[in-house]
């Protein structure tokens, strides 16, 4: 994009290597919005690529990356005949139902067209019709693009994942039954199982993210999609219970599966999910398997503590098969046995932690981590460990309700700051389910900077006793770049110096 903007019109020689279509083929559009730095300078970059440099190099242009507010704009300025790669983000119901129609010039344009389509939802809408407009539009999106092959579909909400999208199709619906790879969140494993019940036949990756996998009522009485694929991801983190009689059922009948990924919470067992399982109902079972990643937590294991196996005896059978493997267990009498298995190198970008022995490592992927604890309060070395495993950590969520016992109130402004724990990318922070010392460890500048802080989930009463009512400079550096603030109850009204010490904030 750089390459674009500064060349396409600099001198003769340079305007001709910049239509070159090397530079031309992928346009991602995304990044000037990201930037809000300076929004005069974004508008007229803007303006400049879609009046005047995409009408001279559209004919090159293969793959589009693009905002909800540029669509309109990019797509007035005529045909793109070399586009077969689109992806939309942030794209809201309304909008999307406008474009995933029929009578949509977009869809005339592009619907023999486009064979590669992500496309991310983010709607603030609520009510329950807008399972409705989700499902609508998958299923348009299904049946219009004829030649589609590669479909990414998510929103950015869970609670709005997708709800049977089939079921209610007649028979008779032509759809494209071309897709081999599908990436989706859903909100039941029903779901789940739906769209591979012989829908989608070419069908050979399939990436699925489900909220629920409880209750489940469907079996597949189609299997020959199943039984083709050759790349299956499963990522649920709520706890299930149907782990024996649903998810690995499924993976038995996925006879030519070359690729694996697992990632669960799992509970009502009699015996973890250890090494001995995974080689005998896995490995052993999937002749054609060349890659199995896994992040499997089992919890509520009833047993006596004298009984909880040895890492060594949990890790063996893996690391006899070639696995590079870690593992933790824990154990109180309320809970009882809970381990945590996971192949490395870690490859997922989501990790749950549900114990405080959880023994570190280094995890690059990880963007987005959840930590709770029932039975102890995390420490600060716990969020030493975090800070170093985690180091491009974006998104943390807190849940533990027992005060930190050692936590630093206070700090000699001589003291040494080695000890001051760091998350350098660390965006989004939850602390509204935990107890008020997880806002003091993270908000004071003298346990944890936070550099890019900018939104922040806390109880309303809680950030007033940490700010002490927003006077107390020892956590305005870390507050001092929030943008969104979500509260518990927003009060009627706000301090004045609310304002002076939140001067980015924005009501959410």
């Amino acid at each position: 994009m750089d390459v674009l903007y500064s060349l396409i019109g600099a001198n003769r020689k340079l305007d001709r290597l910049a239509r070159d279509i090397t530079f031309a083929q992928s346009v991602d559009l995304l990044t000037i919005l990201l930037n809000e730095s300076n929004d005069s300078k974004n508008k007229s970059i803007l303006d400049r690529f879609c009046y005047d440099i995409l009408p001279q190099i559209k004919h090159n242009i293969e793959s589009l990356t693009l905002d909800s507010l540029l669509i309109d704009r990019v797509f007035r300025i005529g045909n793109y005949s070399k586009l077969y790669k689109l992806n939309f983000f942030n794209l809201q119901f309304e909008m999307a139902s406008r474009i995933f129609n029929d009578n949509s010039s977009f869809i005339h344009i592009f619907q023999n067209q486009i064979s590669h389509f992500t496309v991310t939802i983010h709607d603030d809408s609520k009510g329950a019709h807008r399972k409705e407009l989700w499902t609508n539009v998958f299923t348009n999106i299904l049946i219009i693009f004829t030649n589609l092959i590669y479909l990414n579909f998510h929103s950015q909400n869970i609670c709005r994942f997708i709800s049977k999208p089939f079921l209610s199709l007649p028979s008779t619906t032509c759809y494209s039954s071309n897709i081999v790879y599908l990436n989706i969140g859903v909100f039941s494993f029903d779901d789940c199982l739906c769209l591979i019940d012989g829908h989608l036949t070419q069908l050979h990756t399939f990436i699925v993210k489900v909220e629920h996998i409880n209750n489940t009522s469907m079996t597949i009485k189609n299997p020959k999609t199943v039984s083709n694929l050759k790349c299956f991801l499963l990522t649920s983190f709520r706890r299930t219970n149907e782990y024996d009689k649903q998810i690995l059922p499924l993976l038995h009948q996925m006879l030519q599966l070359e690729e694996l990924t697992l990632s669960l919470i799992v509970g009502d067992q009699t015996s973890f999910i250890d090494g001995t399982h995974l080689v005998n109902n896995i490995l052993n079972r999937m002749s054609y398997l060349q890659t199995f990643i896994f992040n499997i937590i089992t919890e509520y294991v009833r047993m006596d503590e004298e009984l909880l196996p040895t890492l060594d005896d949990i890790e063996r059978p893996l690391i006899q098969r070639g696995f590079n493997v870690n593992c933790y267990t824990d154990y109180n009498e309320f809970y009882n046995g809970q381990c945590h298995i996971y192949s490395l190198p870690y490859t997922i970008d989501c990790m749950h932690i549900h114990s405080s022995l959880f023994c570190g490592g280094l995890f690059r992927t990880v963007r987005y981590l959840y930590v709770q604890e029932f039975f102890r309060p995390f420490e600060n070395d716990f969020f030493v460990r975090i800070a170093q495993a985690f180091p491009l950590l974006n998104k943390l969520t807190i849940l533990n309700r027992y005060k930190q016992p050692k936590l630093k109130h206070q700090q000699n402004k001589h003291e040494s700051t080695s000890s001051i724990i760091e998350f350098s990318h660390l965006m989004i922070l939850n602390v509204a389910m935990s107890c008020i010392d997880y806002a003091k460890q993270f908000i004071f500048d003298f346990n944890t900077r936070l550099p890019c802080l900018n939104r922040l989930h806390i109880k309303y009463k809680d950030l007033v006793i940490v700010t002490d009512n927003f006077t107390n400079n020892d956590a305005r550096a870390n507050c001092s770049k929030l943008q969104h603030i979500i509260f518990d109850s927003i009060p009627t009204i706000y301090p004045e110096n609310f304002y002076h010490y939140f001067p980015l904030f924005s009501i959410k």
